[in-house]
């Protein structure tokens, strides 16, 4: 029981770490695109437009990592749809700013909707859990 309990303890504090190095790569990525669209007012071309959006997919994946492991700590699992939507953001971070060649793209294309099709499934599933839980606690309530 102690070993459990202490096995528990050790990997919450190894969630917040992670979660506070996150958020700190998350605060350095906002700093340099900030200093993207700084140097791309001033010379403005479509390589520097590409990096910023590299930059923001970029944030925006980090930010959906942080909320896993917020998730995790609150919940104490770990949810599938911020792994999806981290994924489908990578994916789409990579069709947009990566030289591809034709074989790469429909394999990117083909994982993005791929993904897609798992959002969708882990998201009905998501919602039966609720609707029951729901029914349960109204079932309690009487």
């Amino acid at each position: 029981m102690f070993l459990t309990k202490g096995c528990g303890i050790v990997t919450i504090c190894i969630y917040v770490t992670i979660a506070i190095l996150l958020v700190i790569a998350a605060i350095i990525g906002v700093m340099e695109t900030a200093t993207l669209v700084g140097m791309a007012i001033e010379q403005p071309s479509q390589h520097s437009l590409t990096g910023i959006l590299q930059a923001i997919l970029l944030i925006i994946v980090i930010a959906t990592l942080v909320d896993m492991v917020a998730s995790y700590i609150r919940a104490g699992r770990v949810l599938i749809r911020p792994i999806l939507i981290a994924g489908i953001t990578t994916m789409v971070r990579r069709l947009l700013v990566s030289n591809l060649t034709f074989i790469d793209i429909i394999g990117t294309t083909i994982m993005i909707l791929g993904l897609t099709i798992a959002l969708i499934y882990v998201g009905r599933d998501e919602q039966e859990m609720m609707e029951h839980l729901k029914e349960l606690k109204s079932a309690e309530d009487q």
